[in-house]
């Protein structure tokens, strides 16, 4: 039953696709393992605005909202956001009546020049109530 509850989930968050401009994220957790056959409708994009550095997750499959969400978060790796890691460059928190498909957060450039080079690939993540990080497609950060 948790499996189905987890596999429908993933089944509004991701849909199945066979032609891709953009690269899948793997990941290497075996519940998420499922969800690794599917490309992401959600990507990411990022950009330089004045001093700061602003990431975007767009196309949802859901609105941003603690009924579908609980965070966005945005890495400077494939691996899922982390403390531990130390790959975590932006996270922003579901509120409880957003209707955006869309979100996005800003960081100030030196912060994020500290722990990911120009040319490198950010990704983006998908915190479900399920507790699972779902990838998006990722993007290239240049500074």
């Amino acid at each position: 039953m948790k499996k189905i509850a987890a596999l429908t989930l993933a089944a509004g968050l991701l849909v199945p696709s066979t032609v891709s401009a953009l690269e899948p994220v793997q990941t290497g957790k075996q519940e998420a393992a499922a969800s690794t056959q599917f490309t992401s409708v959600a990507y990411t994009t990022v950009s330089i605005v004045g001093k700061r550095v602003k990431f975007e997750v767009k196309a949802l499959e859901n609105p941003f909202n603690t009924t579908y969400y609980n965070r966005i978060a945005w890495t400077s790796n494939d691996e899922e956001p982390s403390v531990f890691n130390d790959n975590i460059l932006s996270v922003i928190v579901a509120k409880k009546t957003g209707q955006s498909y869309q979100v996005f957060s800003y960081e100030t450039l030196t912060a994020v020049k500290d722990k990911i080079e120009s040319g490198e690939k950010v990704y983006g993540w998908a915190l479900a109530l399920n507790g699972v990080w779902y990838p998006t497609m990722p993007a290239t950060l240049y500074y």
